[in-house]
């Protein structure tokens, strides 16, 4: 069919189907060999290939701001409270008993009407003895010592109980100073031995007394006296007191405290 056998509405609507539709796209048969590949196409590749090398960049430099503004040791400090130190206690805040570097005390009752017998606040008697293995024991080779100074004989009962708490106690505060001097009335060594190996006493024996005692002019056995390291009477007990013990303990602890200053 040619256009002069056509009418003229024929001819138009067949213009129409020959032109391209804008915003369609071809079938593959009815593309012209011209327009098979269009120039605005290889720009697409371009525009493909730019997000795939824009992709790994974004990742990292998101992940590598926080660790340029702040490292993860110092986020986690920051998350984290900052300790607190502990007060620590004072080195010179002891305790009582530690204050004076003496130990505990072994009696807390302490009777205040005890001690208080004849002889306080003068100078105990000088003596030289023998102890029972022979060697010399004088009031002068015993200063600066604080001494708890016993009188007693192997007869006299109250003396067999008596000794033995003292020598306890004053054990407690040998290594402090303190030191027990039992004078015994007997003149033969083998009772006094034969006591202090079964009592296990530590203390420091002395034999034939009797004159010595008689100058401190006490009628009653035992007596005893608390001498400070200067040799000065500090508490006299006169007779067995059971009850005095804790202020006998007062009285050696004041003794060595004040021997220290």
């Amino acid at each position: 069919m040619t256009f002069k056998q056509c009418p003229k509405l024929h001819v138009l609507m067949a213009i129409s189907l020959l032109a391209p539709a804008p915003g369609c796209r071809r079938e593959a048969s009815e593309a012209p060999e011209s327009t098979a590949a269009p120039e605005t196409e290889p720009s697409a590749p371009e525009s493909a290939l730019a997000p795939a090398s824009e992709t790994p960049e974004a990742p990292a430099s998101d992940t590598s701001a926080p660790a340029a503004d702040k490292p993860p040791g110092e986020a986690v400090a920051a998350s984290e409270p900052a300790p607190t130190a502990e007060p620590t206690p004072a080195s010179g805040e002891p305790k009582a008993a530690a204050a004076s570097g003496l130990p505990a005390p072994l009696h807390a009752k302490v009777d205040e009407s005890c001690g208080r017998d004849a002889g306080v606040g003068t100078g105990a008697l000088p003596f030289a003895l023998k102890t029972p293995e022979g060697k010399d024991i004088s009031m002068a080779s015993l200063r600066g010592k604080v001494v708890l100074l016993n009188f007693w004989g192997t007869w006299c009962k109250p003396c067999l109980k008596e000794l033995p708490e003292f020598d306890r106690l004053v054990r407690h505060y040998k290594k402090s100073g303190a030191v027990l001097v039992a004078i015994a009335t007997d003149t033969e060594p083998d009772k006094v031995l034969e006591f202090a190996k079964e009592r296990k006493l530590s203390a420091k024996l002395a034999l034939g007394g009797e004159d010595l005692a008689k100058q401190y002019d006490s009628p009653n056995f035992p007596f005893s006296f608390v001498v400070d390291d200067k040799g000065t009477i500090r508490g006299s007990y006169r007779s067995y007191k059971p009850e005095c013990i804790g202020r006998i303990e007062q009285d050696i602890r004041t003794s060595l405290e004040q021997r220290k200053r």
